[in-house]
C-alpha cells in the first residue's frame, strides 16, 4: 500500500496513517505514537515533535505487506537521517536514483528540485529503524559555533542553499551512533525532563553522523573505527583468551586468529569492557587460577604454567595483588 504524507513533520505522517490505515492514535504533548494492526502488520510508530522543524522517529514492529511512504516535497531543504537497528529500508530520491538500508547500516539524504520522496519497506518481521528529520528553513542552529562545526555538504543543506544535486551518505553506524541509540530506545524519562534528554540525544546522533561522514569523507572508510557489528568479533577475542591461557598472548596472535585488526581489538576491550588489552589478560588467568585452585586437582606450580605464568614467584605477586592473599595461603585456606 501506498501511503502519502502531504505535511513533512511528525504530526502530517501520523494523520496520513491515520486516515489511510484507520490507526489507533495517541498524542501527549510533544510525543505521538501509532499502532498499526491490520492488513498492513504489526507496527508502532513514536514520533517526537521539537521545535525549530526538528522531528524524531522510532519505527518498530511486522510488515506483512508492502508499505510505501511518499513524501510529498515543498521548496524547503529536508535533510533526513535513517539509523536502521534491523530490517530493511528502500528509499527512492528520485525516479532514477535509490539505494536500501540493512542491518547496522544509516545514511544521511538531502534531495534537490523538490522531488517526492518514497521510502519502502518490504514484508519483514521484527523491523526497528529511527528516523530524524530536518526542515531547514525553520532550523535554527549556530553552524560557525566551534561546537558544532559541521561539514560543508550539510551545512549547505541545513542553510536551505539552493542543491545542485542530490546529497546522499550512507555507512555501516559507529559503536557510537549505536549506543546513542539504545540510550534513546531504552530511557525511562518521563515529561520535560524526557523531551529535553531526546532533543539532546537526537542532535547528538545528527552530529554523530555528520563527524563519520566527514572523517569518511577525508580519509575514507576506516577498518579501525568500532562499529555496532564488531561487538560479536571483540567478543570472540575474549573468549579465545578465555580459552588459549597456556599461550604467550599477543594483540597480533588474537587479530590473526578472529580475522581483525589489533586497533580494533584495543579500541574494542577499553570500549566493551573498560579495561586495556594487558588487564583483561591478566584479569582472565588470575580469576581462571583461583578457579583452578578452588577445583583442587593441580598444583600451585602447575595452576600457574596453565594460566601462562612460566615464574611462579611473578604468579604470586599478581595473584596477592588480585586477591590479597598468596596462591599457597589460599589454597591452605
Amino acid at each position: 500500500m501506498k501511503i502519502k504524507i502531504e505535511k513533512n513533520n511528525a504530526l502530517g505522517l501520523h494523520t496520513a496513517l491515520n486516515q489511510n490505515l484507520h490507526t489507533i492514535d495517541s498524542k501527549r504533548g510533544f510525543e505521538l505514537k501509532t499502532r498499526i494492526a491490520n492488513g498492513i502488520g504489526d507496527l508502532n510508530l513514536i514520533s517526537y515533535e521539537f521545535d525549530k522543524g526538528f522531528n524524531f522517529n522510532i519505527l518498530k514492529g511486522d510488515i506483512s505487506s508492502l508499505l510505501e511512504l511518499d513524501f510529498e516535497e515543498d521548496k524547503n531543504n529536508y535533510l533526513r537521517f535513517f539509523f536502521v537497528r534491523k530490517g530493511e529500508l528502500i528509499h527512492n530520491v528520485s525516479p532514477n536514483i535509490r539505494y536500501r538500508l540493512t542491518d547496522n547500516f544509516s545514511c544521511m539524504v538531502a534531495a534537490k528540485g523538490g522531488e517526492n520522496q518514497l521510502f519502502t519497506f518490504p514484508v519483514q518481521n521484527d523491523i526497528e529503524l529511527l528516523f530524524l528529520q530536518v526542515e531547514t528553513q525553520s532550523f535554527s542552529i549556530d553552524l560557525k559555533s566551534d561546537f558544532f562545526s559541521l561539514p560543508k555538504q550539510i551545512g549547505n543543506v541545513l542553510m536551505n542553499k539552493k542543491m545542485d544535486d542530490h546529497f546522499i551518505y550512507h555507512s555501516l553506524y559507529t559503536l557510537d551512533i549505536s549506543e546513542t541509540i539504545s540510550e534513546i530506545v531504552n530511557t525511562e524519562k518521563e515529561g520535560m525532563v524526557k523531551r529535553f534528554f531526546l532533543e539532546s540525544k537526537a542532535l547528538e546522533l545528527l552530529w554523530l553522523q555528520s563527524e563519520q561522514f566527514d572523517k569518511e569523507t577525508s580519509e575514507g572508510y576506516s577498518k579501525k573505527v568500532l562499529r555496532k557489528q564488531d561487538v560479536p568479533v571483540i567478543k570472540k577475542a575474549k573468549e579465545y583468551i578465555h580459552n588459549n591461557l597456556e599461550k604467550k598472548l599477543t594483540l597480533s596472535l588474537i587479530s590473526r586468529e578472529i580475522g581483525t585488526n589489533e586497533t580494533k581489538l584495543k579500541t574494542g576491550f577499553r570500549k566493551l569492557y573498560g579495561k586495556t588489552f594487558t588487564d583483561i589478560i591478566r584479569l582472565e588467568r588470575l580469576n581462571k587460577a583461583k578457579a583452578l585452585i578452588d577445583d583442587g586437582d593441580l598444583s600451585i606450580k602447575e595452576i600457574a604454567n596453565f594460566c601462562g605464568y612460566k615464574s611462579t614467584s611473578m604468579f604470586s605477586t599478581r595473584f596477592k595483588q588480585r586477591f590479597g592473599t598468596t596462591p599457597g595461603k589460599y589454597k591452605n585456606s
